[in-house]
């Protein structure tokens, strides 16, 4: 397992151990020994699965709620993207965005203090790992349309309540 660090601070890449043969793919996406220091405990994870053009999100949690992830693709193709809310970050305000295929042994660990969403380039499955459980009366989101940098996406399907979402600019700060 190798950690590649990225211009936002804690938002990591993880290399996986990952083998091919003629059998198939086998790919160890969690190693307590490699993630523990990186990533820390676990409270609970997620499986999602999207049809191609849905985008989920940009969600976070509040507070002492705020949960730091780690993305992995199953199958398929995603777009994992975060928005850096943490306002002493130099990162403040700018999104990273990455490409997650299925099986490839890539994920990612985004800390506490983003916004996170998920786009489908096609058919896809996910799972989320995260170090705190979901606290529905501390959930936070902001529209992804208000986002200038994410109009390249070919966004095709999103719910009803990720469209009422406030935009970027509305957010109480």
């Amino acid at each position: 397992m190798q950690f590649e660090d990225t211009r936002f601070a804690g938002l990591t890449i993880v290399r996986h151990f990952r083998a091919a043969d003629t059998r198939g793919i086998f790919v160890k996406p969690w190693l307590v020994d490699g993630l523990a220091q990186r990533f820390g405990g676990m409270a609970e994870a997620y499986f999602s699965q999207s049809q191609k053009g849905v985008f989920r999100g940009l969600h976070y949690q509040h507070g002492n709620k705020a949960q730091k992830k780690y993305v992995v693709c199953l199958s398929g193709s995603i777009e994992d993207v975060a928005l850096d809310l943490r306002p002493e970050s130099p990162t403040n305000g700018e999104i990273f965005r990455m490409r997650l295929d299925g099986m490839s042994g890539t994920g990612v660990i985004i800390p506490e203090g983003f916004a996170h969403g998920i786009f489908a380039h096609e058919n896809s499955l996910i799972v989320n790992f995260c170090d705190k459980p979901y606290a529905p009366g501390d959930e936070g989101g902001i529209n992804w349309r208000s986002l200038r940098a994410l109009s390249d996406l070919n966004v095709t399907i999103v719910s009803d309540k990720d469209i009422a979402l406030p935009h970027w600019p509305d957010l109480p700060q």
